[in-house]
């Protein structure tokens, strides 16, 4: 180089960027600070009828249940959004795609029809058993000796197709029990929509106290996640057991998503908007997405719990038809990266 461009050389400084813990940090402030103010918009926007005053307490306890219940499922779907992504070692994972809603629906819409239970509590052992059912397919066909075998985006596709078979059948049951109870037909079509409009705070109770119990649990167990994401081989190593965290995890996101789907009904894509945005954001370590993913998850379904109340006032759309339509481009990319990329 000749001295002149030596002279005027400038020495190289390399960007600087946010350490994970610190990004995770300013997630969490920004997701609760918009929870806060959703809360807040939505409690100034309720209007009582001025013909009935005497129901604005009634009308004010009615938002703050909805407002409750898609802060609270919210928060749910997006940490099994990050654990199921784990459990199968596929980034496109979630309680959609992994069939585990379409089985937690089929197993509530059972238990109705047997006249076993009407409420969602009384629902909640159908469809946790008909989540866990699903889940035991996907991931014990899609882990199984011959996909274990397949690398990267083959495999991942692989279980991609599974889930989506997965809940085909379990969508075609549903659709079987209710030909057989048509009386029913319409509250549980909107129910199977995902509905978040007039759920009450019992209804959403065993929700809350899932999540209360799940995401501690999960954030505890943080550091073994971690090793079950880079590889069974690398968790077996350091003395880990694979097979277990893989059920453990599972078991964690059925428990979570089990009470959401029988309080609203299934909600699609939600974990996987969550738990992909955590993590890329987040990175990939569990005791930082766990934090975000959930906040995150809460403040995705707040908003789209807003705009499906918005579009075609005052006739109301199914929440879960607005995280779909705001899921299924998400995943068509992540389908087509993985596919150039040849991972």
């Amino acid at each position: 180089m000749p001295p002149a461009q030596i002279a005027h050389a400038r020495p190289i400084e390399k960007r600087r960027t946010a350490s994970p813990a610190a990004r995770t940090a300013l997630c969490a402030i920004v997701s609760v600070a918009a929870i806060v103010a959703i809360w807040a918009w939505r409690f100034s926007a309720v209007e009582v009828p001025a013909s009935a005053p005497q129901l604005a307490d009634e009308v004010l306890a009615v938002m703050r249940d909805r407002l409750l219940t898609a802060t609270v499922v919210g928060l749910s779907l997006g940490a099994a959004g990050v654990l199921l992504r784990t459990a199968t070692r596929n980034p496109l994972a979630d309680p959609e795609i992994t069939g585990v809603n379409s089985g937690a629906a089929f197993g509530a819409v059972a238990v109705t029809t047997a006249g076993m239970g009407q409420s969602s509590l009384g629902v909640l052992p159908g469809a946790f058993l008909g989540g866990a059912l699903a889940a035991a397919i996907t991931v014990g066909l899609g882990l199984g000796s011959k996909t274990a075998r397949l690398a990267g985006a083959a495999s991942i596709q692989r279980m991609v197709l599974l889930g989506i078979a997965v809940s085909a059948l379990f969508s075609a049951l549903t659709s079987i029990f209710l030909v057989l109870d048509e009386a029913q037909l319409a509250t549980v079509l909107s129910w199977l929509s995902g509905r978040i409009g007039g759920v009450r705070l019992p209804e959403v109770t065993a929700c809350a106290i899932a999540a209360a119990l799940m995401l501690p649990l999960a954030l505890a167990m943080g550091r073994g996640f971690d090793l079950l994401a880079a590889g069974d081989e690398t968790a077996a190593s350091v003395g880990a057991h694979p097979q277990r965290l893989r059920i453990v995890a599972i078991a964690m996101a059925v428990f979570l998503v089990a009470p959401a789907v029988a309080a609203v009904g299934p909600i699609g894509f939600l974990g996987l908007m969550a738990a992909t945005f955590a993590q890329r954001v987040c990175g990939t370590r569990h005791r930082l997405s766990l934090v975000a993913a959930p906040l995150v998850g809460a403040v995705v379904l707040l908003v789209a719990d807003a705009l499906a109340q918005a579009l075609w006032a005052p006739a109301e759309t199914p929440v879960g038809i607005v995280t779909s339509l705001a899921g299924v481009p998400l995943l068509l990319w992540g389908i087509s990266t993985l596919r150039k990329g040849g991972r």
